[in-house]
């Protein structure tokens, strides 16, 4: 048997032994300690009652999630049936020519219907919005102040300080404040505070 003796350590330009390790050249360390059985059950059990914790968690979640997606379902369905409806209802009314005239009357084009279209919108829709300014506590106010009045009288009154309204709007707003209605002699509804 012949010897052969070890060559010398290569070593890289950075300083590391680049020696192949063989079982020959392998040192032996300590042998690793293992940590006591006991301890490790106590953790690991730990552990796990925690992850057998939060599943049970997210299962409750999805059973939660699952009932929310059932009932935005319904909402769904009820939706697009409304949807449906409505598409069907409008296109039954184009199919009878839209809206319904009296009989004997012409739709009107070109200039005519142009300048009509012109006046319509510089008078805006039918009627006024109530102006912001009259609220239920200033009908109750002029209520108050002229005693006993018709929903006429009190929008004259409340125009008449520079704020034009509309005896329906005024009505609407004296029973929203809670006013009393009184039948008056004449017969029309007069408006009292409460």
């Amino acid at each position: 048997m012949t010897i052969v003796p070890a060559a010398a350590p290569e070593v890289s330009a950075a300083g590391a032994d680049l020696t192949p390790v063989t079982p020959a050249t392998a040192t032996v360390g300590r042998p690793v300690r293992r940590r006591s059985r006991r301890h490790d059950d106590g953790a690991l059990l730990a552990a796990a009652e925690r992850m057998v914790g939060q599943i049970a968690d997210l299962v409750a979640e999805v059973a939660a999630l699952r009932t929310d997606n059932a009932s935005l379902r319904a909402d769904l369905e009820t939706a697009l049936t409304m949807f449906e409806r409505s598409s069907a209802a409008l296109s039954s009314g184009a199919a009878h020519g839209g809206r319904r005239r009296k009989a004997g009357t012409t739709r009107r084009t070109g200039r005519a219907a142009r300048s009509r279209a012109v006046a319509q919108s510089k008078r805006g829709r039918r009627g006024r919005a109530t102006p912001a300014s009259v609220t239920p506590n200033v009908v109750l106010a002029v209520i108050g102040k002229l005693g006993e009045a018709t929903a006429a009288e009190i929008a004259a009154e409340i125009s008449r300080a520079g704020v034009p309204v509309g005896g329906r709007a005024v009505r609407h707003l004296a029973e929203s404040a809670g006013a009393r209605v009184v039948a008056g002699s004449d017969g029309r509804r007069r408006y009292t505070t409460p």
